[in-house]
């Protein structure tokens, strides 16, 4: 049998339509009650884990993140502080929330997009967390006060973004203070 070019096209078009109906039962069959594959918080996988499971994940973690110091260095200068010493609190619940809600409560075209980015690429959330801005304040202080002393002049703003970012990454690495000039 021979089929015409407009067969063809037709046969692929439903193919392809076929089986992208196919992949999307399988995702909500595989994801039912589940939070997507490829969705992480931070640098945690959480992908396949219900909402409870990636709250206590995420409980165990923030227990380690709280204690754990942040060390802010420069040539010749150093700060460091504990998260904890700026009131720092990771919202477990809040963020298993998130990472829920990714691929879900959208329009259906935006979710598939985002099921198949997460699936694809990976997806990221960021952790859900409060920190103390006076207290935070104070460290910066510290630290400005500390870099005038070997002559440098801190990017107050910048460094108190870094500072934020490096409370929930895991290992901890050095923040490196930006400097003006």
């Amino acid at each position: 049998m021979v089929l015409s070019l407009r067969a063809k096209i037709g046969l692929a078009i439903v193919s392809i339509v076929g089986l992208s109906i196919y992949f999307v039962i399988l995702d909500y069959g595989v994801n039912a009650g589940r939070i997507h594959y490829g969705v992480k918080v931070a640098d945690i996988d959480v992908g396949g884990l219900t909402q409870e499971e990636a709250r206590e994940v995420l409980e165990e973690r923030e227990e380690q993140l709280r204690d754990q110091p942040v060390l802010v260095t420069r040539e010749g200068l150093t700060c460091h502080f504990e998260p904890n010493e700026i009131g720092w609190e990771g919202r477990p619940f809040v963020t298993s929330v998130a990472a829920y809600r990714i691929g879900r409560g959208e329009s259906r075209i935006a979710a598939l997009a985002a099921r198949a980015k997460a699936w694809l690429s990976g997806a990221t959330v960021d952790w859900a967390d409060r920190v103390d801005g006076p207290a935070l304040g104070r460290i910066l202080d510290l630290c400005e006060r500390n870099a005038r002393g070997v002559g440098y002049e801190i990017r107050r703003y910048q460094l108190r973004q870094r500072m934020r970012a490096a409370i929930t990454q895991w290992p901890r690495l050095p923040v490196s203070i930006p400097i003006e000039g």
